[in-house]
């Protein structure tokens, strides 16, 4: 994946995060080991204590945090390769990031230790 691709989505995501035009999705992770682990349960595993702080790292995602993408919404197929994943370590944890812009502005599918 070319840094080009990364770059400029990582600065329409930051411009959009600044603006206040996000949205981070209160969901329920299944864990590998098959527990389900609430968003809130999550960001705590990474020392965070609420979305602001998860968008606060957000803003600090390089090209070099880059993981995968653009992949497919598999919850919303027709909109295509939308999703970008991103990897970083916070607090002494790997943590996972799935992100992704439509309408709503920047969107934070996931953010939880990487498992």
């Amino acid at each position: 994946m070319s840094n080009i691709n990364k770059t400029a989505f990582l600065r329409e995501a930051k411009k959009l995060i600044s603006e206040g035009r996000k949205e981070f999705i209160p969901r329920t992770y299944t864990h590998p080991s098959g527990k389900q682990i609430k968003w809130k349960e999550a960001l705590l595993e990474i020392g965070l204590r609420n979305p602001g702080q998860a968008w606060d790292e957000a803003l600090k995602l390089t090209p070099n945090d880059y993981f995968d993408g653009p992949c497919t919404d598999v919850n919303r197929p027709k909109d295509g390769k939308v999703i970008w994943i991103f990897k970083k370590e916070i607090n002494d944890v790997m943590t996972y990031i799935k992100l992704k812009i439509d309408h709503r502005g920047c969107v934070c599918l996931s953010f939880h230790k990487d498992w």
